[in-house]
């Protein structure tokens, strides 16, 4: 299809649906975004890892992945398989209209929409959208090009219980797309400097993005790749994480650990820190680095989980004032 045409009107609808839900109470908190600012700090395998270890637990959840790359057909090892579709089913929804459908279960309870190169048109249909609404004098056609992506998910969030979207750390257009269509807000970073920065940036398109979705909040910061000896070390970090947030969240008690075997062995074999652990396969010392890994991942699972409650809590006790 050319680009640059697709019609809003479906979108500006569902927005204002959306806001309406919200303005009565009744629009439950489902879909997390995983997101920074910057490449390289681990958001495609939390992702992938967190999905799993929600879908252990028996939720159904829907893990899309919003970037060209495809990393989580390596992380979930369906390279090769049917439900390694390079990003065309998430293209069709979003450009065609068409329903958001995953190509098929990874694992039990946990049902995937892969990214890919399918995505460039997307992305530049993205683009073209932004250059048409900033010509426009109306404020909502000046935004519903964001919503483009929460149009789609929430034709379909009633199916699940989670959405996870691993959303790609360099392309704007998409992080806004990711933000509206979002409930809650997750963001991986390293301890480096040009990690922070990207913390900041989300920052700025976490506000231009509540425009749109003011229901959006930061569930909070996880500290990826640590050295898990290094208390003083951490706890150095966790001050200047929370000096970057300025009270608009917390960092994560659970940090996860750096272990770079581990890492090879998951991408490598195609499954999870947590399917991995007691894989009678790998070296007996990368085993035990593997499980602690795993007890990571879990432990940051049921804190996110704790994190979200406490957001439905908060959301519940406004409505009983209103």
């Amino acid at each position: 299809m050319r680009l640059g045409v697709v019609d809003l009107s479906r979108v500006k609808a569902a927005l204002r649906r959306r806001l309406q839900l919200m303005s009565e109470g009744v629009h439950d908190r489902k879909v997390i975004v995983i997101i920074n600012g910057k490449g390289g700090v681990g958001k495609s395998s939390l992702s992938a890892a967190i999905a799993a270890a929600l879908a252990k637990t028996g939720l159904q959840v829907l893990l899309i992945e919003i970037d060209e790359q495809g990393n989580h057909c390596e992380d979930l090892g369906t390279t090769g398989t049917e439900l390694a579709d390079d990003g065309q089913a998430q293209a069709a929804a979003i450009l065609e209209g068409k329903p958001l459908t995953p190509t098929g279960e990874a694992r039990p309870n946990l049902y995937v929409v892969p990214g890919g190169s399918a995505l460039q048109d997307v992305i530049e249909e993205l683009y073209c959208q932004r250059r048409v609404a900033a010509t426009s004098d109306d404020p909502e056609d000046q935004l519903a090009w964001m919503g483009m992506y929460a149009s789609a998910i929430d034709a379909v969030r009633h199916l699940y219980d989670v959405i996870v979207l691993d959303v790609a750390p360099g392309s704007e257009p998409l992080q806004l797309q990711a933000l509206v269509a979002g409930d809650m807000a997750l963001v991986p970073t390293r301890s480096d400097p040009s990690s922070r920065k990207g913390l900041r940036t989300v920052a700025r398109r976490f506000a231009v993005a509540m425009r749109l979705n003011p229901q959006l909040r930061l569930l909070g910061v996880v500290l990826f790749a640590t050295a898990s000896a290094a208390t003083r070390v951490q706890q150095k970090i966790r001050d200047q994480l929370a000096h970057d947030l300025n009270g608009a969240a917390g960092v994560m008690e659970q940090t996860i650990r750096h272990v770079e075997a581990a890492a090879v062995a998951c991408r490598t074999h195609g499954r999870v820190p947590q399917e991995l652990a007691a894989s009678p396969d790998l070296d007996p010392a990368l085993r035990r680095s593997m499980k602690a890994l795993a007890g990571d991942y879990r432990s940051l699972a049921l804190e996110v989980l704790q994190a979200k409650a406490e957001l439905d809590q908060a959301d519940a006790n406004r409505k009983a004032r209103r």
